[in-house]
């Protein structure tokens, strides 16, 4: 009878316990919960903080909408809201997503911090990089589409409108949903040249196979620009389907020196055996 009791203990702990791993289950499960705290919190703030300046981003957002017009005032001109709770809508989304912008940074290194304890050193060293990696490659989308891409659009609609005499009125629970999400749409679509990296350094990818497949990503990443940027007009769409393969192409040469960089690890250590 002691023997099975013995038995039976010694099975839950082992189903407890991570083969290799010197944290139980329950212990990995209570970090995650930490993270997930941590995360929502960080959130939690930022929309908080959002909310205290919510008129000044408000104002900020209208840049493409202002550069498209020339002046600020044929801007507010044209943009209204035809719902009388239209303006609730356009509070919610700023708030959310402005708050969600600024606790991105605290949520990588969250996420960052609870995977690190698994990994080796080599790996945890590749980490650290690649959040910050992560990080300013998603703030240059950001960028790149509100300060080029969405006014470059916006002004090509409101030429074409002019020239045919149509008045261009502008929903502005419409305008803010679309900056905002295309905005960061665009941002965590600039990480895919991080992903290729990592594949590349995982050995899942080689970098031979990105170059036999660039006329076939510069194709895909066509159409890709054509559903994601709000005109597709002939102006954003080259801009952008161009930008993304450059980031492409600098994927292939940072993907080149990883291989490079591995296989003289690789005889390094043939060499101290």
């Amino acid at each position: 009878m002691t023997q099975y009791l013995e038995d039976d203990t010694n099975e839950a702990n082992e189903a407890d316990t991570f083969e290799g791993e010197g944290m139980s289950f329950l212990e990995h499960l209570e970090d995650f919960r930490w993270t997930v705290g941590r995360s929502l919190l960080a959130f939690i703030l930022g929309v908080i903080l959002a909310t205290m300046f919510i008129g000044d981003i408000a104002e900020f957002l209208k840049f493409p909408i202002v550069r498209a017009y020339g002046s600020a005032e044929l801007a507010n001109a044209n943009l209204i809201t035809y719902r009388p709770m239209g303006v609730i809508s356009v509070f919610i989304q700023i708030a959310l997503l402005s708050g969600l912008t600024l606790s991105m940074p605290f949520v990588l290194y969250f996420l960052a911090a609870f995977v690190a304890p698994g990994l080796t050193e080599k790996e945890r060293s590749v980490l650290r990089p690649a959040c910050f990696a992560a990080f300013l490659l998603f703030i240059a989308g950001v960028a790149f589409a509100f300060f080029l891409i969405l006014p470059l659009t916006l002004a090509f609609s409101v030429s074409l409108n002019l020239y045919f005499g149509f008045d261009l009125l502008w929903a502005a629970s419409e305008y803010y949903s679309m900056v905002v999400w295309f905005s960061l749409t665009t941002g965590a679509f600039f990480q895919f040249p991080l992903v290729i990296v990592i594949l590349v350094y995982l050995g899942v990818i080689p970098v031979a196979k990105l170059k036999a497949v660039r006329r076939a990503v510069f194709v895909g990443l066509m159409v890709f620009s054509a559903f994601l940027t709000p005109g597709g007009d002939f102006v954003s769409l080259p801009l952008t389907t161009g930008f993304m393969y450059g980031l492409y192409e600098l994927a292939i040469w940072v993907g080149t020196r990883v291989e490079k960089k591995k296989r003289e690890e690789a005889l390094a250590d043939l060499d101290d055996l």
